[in-house]
């Protein structure tokens, strides 16, 4: 991009402009540093090499963010202004349209939807979109706006980006198939090609898992921990969430979440799970017992946790339980974690060699409802405890009614029966 033609000169005060259009939009004198996006005019006694005097020019934005006008050699628009030798004009609102220009408009955007249904159909090459330089990466393009090598590489064409050196500069192939390096004096632009952009991810909603990034907020979780969204204020620190174990999260920033994916999800549930079962807690196997890796196992039994974060497989992780012949491993929905109550009645039948609610003949036994004392006479092959009562006679009943008194092996009185 050279200098620019077309510019018209709308106000003058004293013999200087002050006032120009151009492409539609009009510009004003201004004092204050040049911008990118300025119109520049060099004028008499200025030492940009290639420039025009006179002539007007559209600032941009280098490499190193100096305002520079793509002059043959780059001219520093900054040092010239200061120096006095250019005046910056900057844009201000566009004037009404003519009849004319309100046609052409129009023509333009009915060319534009007939590209867009082409490349629809697949009969056009892709779009691109422009992106920041700190973004690009390899695959994406340049386009030069002014070039040190003119012989090397043409401006206004697309190269594609195959390498980045010196974490400032790009590499890419010319079109005699020479590697060429963007060099610090070129103006260039970097796009992307619209079947490559990533879309925007959806807002985050109430219900949604999420995944932390990040900790300006002071929640209260780890880094890569997965919570659930409870409540969405729509503010700066929107999001109210929990711990996938019921615990309160904290409130986020929207930047420190971002959407968990259904593995993440599940292992991070899976895990919640697993903790539950504290090494040494007592649990009642619910199924599989008695199959690999339960060998040995019987469902309805008790057993104990040895650890709860066993790598079975290369990512798959289980507990791992045991009794006085070996170890097994289950899954979370395998186990029922027993509860303090629970755990002390096992160990008080436990103490006298038995299965809770395990009852024998000669116990002696309470009911319940009415504090009647009983001795038991039999047990049923259903498992129905056989008492005799002083009123009823014998009776069937379940161990829910009564309560253990005295064992049989702790009476005096049937020492002599063993």
């Amino acid at each position: 991009m050279a200098k620019l033609e077309g510019v018209k000169t709308l106000d003058m005060v004293n013999g200087e402009i002050t006032k120009v259009s151009y492409d539609g939009a009009e510009y004003v004198k201004t004092e204050s540093p040049v911008q990118e996006g300025d119109l520049f005019l060099l004028t008499e006694g200025h030492s940009v090499i290639g420039g025009d005097t006179g002539a007007f020019y559209l600032t941009v934005k280098d490499w190193d963010g100096d305002i520079v006008i793509p002059t043959k050699y780059v001219g520093l628009a900054t040092s010239v202004q200061k120096k006095g030798d250019g005046i910056a004009f900057r844009k201000v609102s566009a004037p009404q349209p003519s009849l004319e220009d309100r046609v052409s408009t129009n023509e333009k955007d009915i060319e534009s939807l007939k590209s867009d249904v082409a490349a629809l159909k697949g009969e056009a090459e892709p779009g691109y979109v422009r992106i920041d330089k700190g973004e690009a990466k390899v695959g994406d393009f340049i386009k030069y706006i002014v070039t040190a090598s003119p012989s090397v590489v043409k401006n206004e064409r697309l190269y594609e980006i195959n390498g980045l050196r010196s974490g400032r500069h790009f590499t890419h192939i010319n079109e005699d198939g020479d590697m060429v390096r963007t060099m610090p004096n070129e103006v260039f632009e970097v796009y992307r090609k619209v079947s490559a952009v990533e879309p925007k991810p959806e807002r985050l909603k109430v219900g949604d898992y999420a995944k932390v990034v990040g900790n300006e907020s002071g929640h209260y979780v780890e880094i890569d921990e997965i919570v659930l969204i409870k409540r969405d204020d729509k503010d700066f620190a929107p999001f109210h969430c929990e711990k996938l174990n019921g615990d309160a999260a904290g409130i986020f920033y929207e930047d420190e979440l971002v959407h968990a994916t259904d593995e993440e999800v599940a292992e991070a549930k899976d895990a919640a799970a697993r903790a539950k079962f504290k090494k040494g807690a007592k649990v009642r196997l619910k199924s599989g017992g008695g199959v690999y890796p339960l060998l040995g196992f019987e469902n309805g039994k008790v057993y104990t946790v040895v650890d709860n974060d066993f790598l079975w497989g290369i990512t798959e992780k289980k507990i791992q339980i045991e009794h006085d012949r070996g170890r097994g491993w289950a899954t979370p929905a395998q186990l029922e974690l027993l509860t303090e109550e629970e755990v002390a009645e096992i160990e008080k039948w436990a103490a006298i060699g038995r299965e809770v609610d395990e009852y024998k003949v000669g116990d002696i036994v309470q009911y319940l409802y009415d504090r009647e004392i009983c001795e038991v006479v039999g047990i049923t092959d259903e498992g129905g405890v056989k008492v005799s009562t002083q009123s009823c006679g014998t009776c069937i009943e379940n161990q829910a009614s009564i309560e253990l008194v005295t064992p049989v092996e702790a009476r005096f009185g049937r020492k002599g029966d063993e």
